[in-house]
């Protein structure tokens, strides 16, 4: 019996499609001398980052009446209103909420943001 060859290396290992070739930076004798980039804020820094798969499950109370009416509303509206998936009709619906809360209170401005254990916990007093 004969070994097996080795596998050849492809020359477009390592590469990807959706990200543009790298090129290389001037030598510093031929760059100009351009301002200093300003330093980003947190949220923009987070956005460089590389994008997790799936963002963070979010997940609420609702009685069993009112999921059966979303889960028929997205099934009967997939084609003309868009929504792939329950999280992302969940996602669009928030989201448009949260749009008209800012219009109303806060100028049109997003709200500072709020950590997960930053709200009120536990059964609100009274139900």
């Amino acid at each position: 019996m004969s070994a097996r060859p080795a596998p050849r290396k492809s020359s477009l290992a390592g590469s990807s499609p959706l990200a543009p070739p790298a090129t290389p930076e001037p030598a510093a004798e031929t760059r100009t001398s351009a301002p200093a980039e300003p330093t980003r804020s947190a949220p923009a820094r987070q956005s460089a980052r590389a994008k997790p798969k799936y963002p963070p499950k979010v997940s609420f109370y609702q009685d069993p009446e009112d999921t059966d009416r979303m889960r028929a509303a997205l099934l009967h509206t997939l084609v003309t209103e868009g929504s792939r998936s329950l999280s992302q009709f969940i996602h669009n619906a928030v989201m448009t909420e949260v749009i008209r809360l800012e219009r109303k209170y806060n100028n049109g401005e997003p709200f500072p943001p709020v950590g997960a254990r930053e709200l009120p916990q536990g059964r609100p007093m009274g139900e």
